[in-house]
């Protein structure tokens, strides 16, 4: 690990926490899994799905098979002697003579009689006596005609060495052959210290993890480290934790916290790194966290970390560094603020308000006592800040987005502060002036949207080269066909990219319906959630498209995981950290996914062209996740959906958040115009601007300001337009009115009427018992009625059919981008929005003020 991960555990983690850490444990758990609390020694199961390893396929090894051909070292090496030999052979002649861990004298094998093998298959006494008599080994062990046959010898007990536990080889030194070897090596140090610190036996390759001779608490947090990986879902190898507690038994090191990792491999850093984090976390609670300048919000229930000492915040014009808070009573009560936010608000909103009063504290440090005291602050200082803010936007250090958002979050601070109490006596803000505030007149002016902002969808040419072969193939190739699934799902339902990770495996369903022909069909479905408004098991109609995807996707799922049920499986689920498939992709992994796949394309030419006409390359950075969630919204706008019916498309809570996906700048309203205006056609269907093909600007503002919306077109009639649509003379019988105007824009609604009057004519013609003559002649559609909407029909096609390919394609264009805002304004609001209705004053006295009244108006 590197130094300032280890500066940071150590000041998480503290001494004397080795209970908490031990209750953590779950120790009837670790001895199922093979931890020997008496011994302190760790034997996993070779065949568990985390932990486990392949064995020797050698009979009677029983070491872990890291080589070829499923052996272990030893294997391998003797096999590399004889590589004639035939494979299913070599397995079966396993290793004569040789018991798990190590060889025993073939003389002392016997139950309290048995002493390690070292030359000629004896041990070093019997090899000793052996050479004394001048015999073979097999004389000095079945007897001759001098000796009789060899007796085993008593066993001199296990290594003094705490993590071995081997036989003792030489009952001078109490060592085993291995560690009386590396004892020499090393200079012969005492015997006590080199019995607690050396390393087990390299011979010992059976799964075993020896942690004998680690302090208790380093035991304690490996252990830790163990169970929160297999509850993460890590992959945990032995020879890893092997590694993992050899370092730490060189290092002899009080907490994994201290250890130097620097030599070490990855995958044991990442174990050392783990074992130390979980311990900080269980040594800690929200309390103790509280004392600290970066917080683990994990105490809260939350992810992630709370900084109090600045560091990096991603604003609108990118990733910038935030400034610390220097002043003392300014943190402390940013942490009192903050303890008690954390327990409704999220990670963002808290840290986003941290990085305001870093801005603060930068500028109070300016002071000549850098705003050590609160009591000293004035109004002034308040303006000087305002005035600090406005220096940056004007310099262009601060976005007039972020300018506000400091202002509104600091206002918002100072208020809450004090409802809290903390300008009170004996608070951190203790003394704080009441003038010391930001009041509503302080607040920067809105930002005002360009009106020729194109929003956060994508246009269609840049989702077609998106979304071709030659680019989802690319994407396939770097990051696999879950991300291309992925991306392609995305871009066709526009969900959030929240709700889009975490779809389950079941998320595509079926809904039968009756179609036009009768026959009985079934539509897919995403059965998906939503988290963010509280709404689970929702139905959102796809196409066959996605369902194609879809089902593609669940196979590919069931695959990888078949002893999962399909009911815990997730559709995208993530490949690191997951043995079960139960867990899905992230969010961030899937942005950060597209930032490399579209970095990675060559080119993305933007709808627009530059004075040569060739097309203008699109910005890269505007293509990510939620980009398609608007772009979705956006193809449904400039199809004419309904802005209430997008809105429960979308998942939205009000209208006026859905109004945000609706783009249509000023520069497509006014070609729009340009092409429908030469278009519009009278009640009788015929053109009202024959031979002009583009309006003047005269003639298109005379257009907006003297015509009014009706059904199925516009009304030209002076009254009416003057009374914004409410004073028509003529009873709305606008097909028939010579003011009425209408164009290709609205050939849905005429078509959709036309159908609608055809069906009341059927319908209401059958209802003769239930309705008078005169009734009934007056709410059957007239024919005269139904042939004015059949021409209007009929006049709008024959304008179409009329127009070269290239005129029509501008046409559609222009009835995308009309229906596109006539669908963001067809919704209704309360009357009080309006001002056309207000609610009257409420009467406390009625009596009195009757009688009020009525001396008022009797004079008396």
């Amino acid at each position: 690990m590197s130094a300032a991960r280890v500066a940071l555990l150590a000041n998480r983690l503290a001494f004397g926490d080795r209970d908490r850490i031990a209750a953590a444990i779950d120790m009837p758990a670790m001895v199922r899994l093979g931890f020997d609390p008496a011994t302190e020694v760790f034997t996993p199961d070779p065949a568990h799905r985390l932990l486990g390893y392949e064995v020797c396929a050698v009979a009677g090894c029983g070491s872990e098979a890291w080589c070829r051909d499923r052996l272990c070292g030893g294997c391998a090496t003797r096999r590399a002697k004889d590589p004639e030999r035939p494979l299913e052979e070599f397995f079966a002649a396993g290793i004569p003579g040789r018991r798990p861990g190590e060889r025993l004298c073939v003389v002392c094998r016997l139950p309290g009689a048995s002493r390690p093998a070292a030359a000629n298959g004896l041990c070093l006494s019997c090899d000793r006596m052996r050479l004394t008599r001048h015999q073979s080994v097999a004389a000095y062990v079945e007897g001759d005609g001098t000796f009789e046959p060899a007796s085993p010898r008593p066993t001199l007990g296990t290594c003094a060495v705490v993590s071995c536990g081997r036989l003792v080889a030489r009952q001078v030194h109490g060592l085993c052959e291995a560690h009386d070897q590396a004892w020499r090596a090393a200079g012969r140090p005492a015997l006590e210290t080199f019995s607690c610190h050396a390393l087990p036996c390299r011979g010992d390759r059976q799964g075993r993890v020896v942690l004998t001779g680690l302090p208790p608490q380093v035991i304690c947090e490996v252990l830790l480290g163990i169970q929160s990986s297999l509850a993460a879902g890590r992959r945990v190898m032995p020879t890893d934790l092997r590694a993992a507690v050899d370092h730490l038994r060189r290092q002899q090191v009080t907490s994994v916290a201290h250890v130097d990792g620097t030599e070490l491999t990855a995958a044991v850093c990442r174990f050392l790194a783990l074992c130390a984090d979980q311990a900080a976390l269980v040594s800690a609670d929200a309390e103790s966290e509280r004392e600290k300048d970066v917080w683990d919000l994990r105490h809260w229930g939350k992810r992630g970390r709370l900084s109090f000492v600045g560091g990096s915040s991603l604003h609108q014009n990118g990733r910038t560094s935030s400034s610390p808070i220097t002043q003392r009573w300014l943190k402390e009560a940013a942490k009192a603020w903050a303890a008690d936010a954390l327990s409704s608000r999220g990670k963002m909103a808290v840290q986003t308000t941290l990085n305001a009063l870093g801005t603060l504290s930068e500028h109070l440090a300016r002071r000549d006592d850098l705003g050590a005291l609160p009591a000293a602050l004035r109004r002034k200082d308040v303006e000087a800040f305002l005035a600090r803010l406005g220096h940056l936007e004007a310099t262009g250090a601060m976005t007039p987005y972020v300018r506000r958002r400091v202002v509104d979050t600091v206002a918002k601070f100072l208020r809450e502060c004090r409802s809290l109490g903390l300008t009170g006596p004996g608070g951190p803000m203790a003394g704080l002036l009441d003038e010391v505030a930001l009041r509503r007149g302080d607040r920067p002016p809105p930002v005002h949207r360009d009106p020729e902002d194109l929003g956060r969808a994508l246009p269609e040419v840049v989702m077609s080269q998106l979304l071709s072969e030659e680019s989802l193939a690319l994407l396939e190739e770097m990051a696999g066909p879950t991300a291309r699934a992925a991306v392609e799902l995305a871009a066709g339902v526009g969900r959030r990219t929240s709700e889009l990770c975490a779809l389950s495996f079941s998320c595509l369903d079926y809904d039968s319906h009756v179609s036009d022909d009768g026959e009985q069909r079934a539509s897919p479905v995403l059965v998906h959630d939503m988290p963010k408004v509280g709404a689970r098991s929702c139905r959102l109609p796809i196409n066959d498209r996605e369902a194609r995807i879809i089902s593609a996707q669940q196979a590919r799922v069931q695959a990888a995981f078949p002893q999962t049920p399909p009911e815990h499986l997730v559709l995208f689920p993530r490949a690191l950290k997951n043995p079960d498939g139960t867990r899905p992709v992230s969010a961030s992994w899937l942005a950060w996914v597209m930032r490399r796949w579209v970095d990675a394309l060559d080119r993305l030419d933007g709808p627009e062209r530059d004075a040569t006409g060739l097309p203008v390359p699109f910005p890269r950075e505007r293509v990510f996740p939620y980009a398609f969630r608007h772009s979705f919204a956006q193809r449904h706008a400039d199809a004419g959906t309904p802005v209430d019916t997008l809105k429960e498309l979308l998942g939205h809570g009000t209208v006026r958040v859905t109004l945000t996906y609706y783009r249509v700048t000023a520069r497509r309203k006014r070609a729009a115009q340009d092409a429908l205006g030469p278009l519009q056609l009278d009640a009788r269907g015929g053109r009202v601007r024959p031979g002009i093909s583009e309006l003047g600007s005269s003639e298109a503002l005379r257009e907006q300001v003297g015509q009014v919306a009706v059904p199925f077109g516009v009304c030209t009639e002076p009254t009416n337009v003057g009374a914004e649509g409410h004073s028509c003379p003529f009873r709305h019988r606008c097909v028939g009115c010579e003011y009425f105007r209408t164009d290709p824009s609205f050939q849905p609604e005429l078509e959709g009427y036309l159908a609608q009057l055809l069906e009341d004519r059927e319908r209401l013609a059958a209802a003769a018992p239930a309705l008078a003559e005169w009734a009934r002649a007056d709410a059957v559609p007239s024919p005269g009625e139904i042939e004015a909407v059949r021409r209007l029909v009929r006049a709008n096609a024959e304008v179409l059919a009329g127009c070269d390919e290239e005129e029509r394609e501008r046409i559609h264009a222009a009835i995308a981008t009309v229906r596109t805002e006539r669908a963001a304004l067809a919704t209704t609001f309360p009357v009080e929005f309006r001002g056309l209705a207000r609610q009257s004053r409420p009467t406390l006295f009625p009596t009195i003020e009757r009688a009020a009244r009525r001396k008022e108006a009797t004079g008396g």
